[in-house]
């Protein structure tokens, strides 16, 4: 029985000459050592994700990644996030892959963040991952509905975040953003966000941040105000979750954003920031105090 393989490239590789994706297969396959070779694009890939599941999906070829016996990552140096993000799921989904130098614990961007995040047992709004042609074309048959937020995989302090409520909202994001890999997540209606700063093995710090009226983004580089809270704000489970999100990680010092949802009793992590701001921004006193005793006890 053939032993089906894909081959992964970034696109970039391919448009620069570096590769004929094309041409390879066909040479692995003429080799007639019982292989099947088949390639893609990381941007071919589809990421689902929640809290109890994560997949990934060959669009191009239609299959799963765990309906492969051996994936190659081919050229993926101007991906880096997709092939980390990828392999880390054929980790966990037990595929084999070819280098092991992918696999890395880093978090290069969103991709990197959820799949991690799903590892570390760190509770996370449902997600879906994807060019935006392919979200068009997809978003339904996992079940997502309007409204939901998509934001761009390397976005940050709020930018590239969008509340989207219809599919013509949808398209004119996407025809807006055609570069951009984004972010799908079910929306999760909230009263503000919580920015736990974990030193360590510690939460040091909880600042409670809260949109301007007519945005949903809290982040108060986005104009939303703040207010420091007492630690036990949040249940004990769910700074334990925030510990471990950033031990995972490798992170002594990180900003991790939870929010809870006002139609359940659920809190979600969304990203665990690898140097949370201090400067320019709220309770900065509060924040270089705590870092300094940090770097200070070493």
């Amino acid at each position: 029985m053939l032993k089906k393989s894909l081959l992964l490239f970034a696109k970039t590789s391919v448009e620069k000459g570096l590769a004929d994706p094309a041409a390879l297969c066909a040479l692995l396959n003429q080799a007639e050592k019982g292989l099947d070779a088949s390639w893609a694009y990381l941007d071919d890939l589809i990421y689902a994700i929640d809290n109890d599941q994560v997949a990934v999906y060959d669009h191009r070829n239609k299959h799963s990644i765990d309906e492969y016996d051996i994936v190659y990552f081919r050229y993926w140096g101007a991906q880096e996030g997709h092939a980390i993000a990828a392999a880390r799921v054929c980790k966990l989904l037990n595929v084999p892959f070819v280098d092991d130098e992918v696999l890395r614990r880093g978090s290069q961007n969103k991709i990197t963040q959820y799949v991690n995040l799903y590892e570390a047992k760190v509770s996370i709004p449902k997600t879906l991952i994807a060019s935006g042609d392919l979200l068009l074309e997809t978003h339904q048959d996992y079940g997502f509905d309007f409204p939901f937020i998509m934001k761009d995989k390397g976005g940050t302090r709020g930018q590239s975040n969008y509340l989207v409520k219809s599919q013509e909202e949808m398209q004119q994001v996407v025809a807006d953003n055609p570069e951009i890999t984004f972010i799908l997540q079910e929306f999760i209606s909230n009263n503000g966000d919580y920015r736990v700063l974990v030193v360590g093995d510690e939460v040091k710090l909880i600042i409670h941040r809260l949109a301007v009226e007519g945005s949903h983004l809290n982040n108060t580089s986005q104009g939303g105000s703040a207010v420091i809270v007492p630690n036990d704000t949040l249940p004990a489970e769910v700074l334990e979750g925030c510990v471990r999100a950033s031990k995972f990680y490798g992170r002594n010092f990180s900003g991790v954003d939870i929010v809870k949802s006002d139609s359940k009793d659920a809190y979600y992590c969304f990203e665990v920031n690898r140097a949370p701001q201090i400067e320019h921004a709220s309770f900065e006193t509060e924040k270089a105090a705590i870092l300094a005793e940090y770097l200070a006890s070493f």
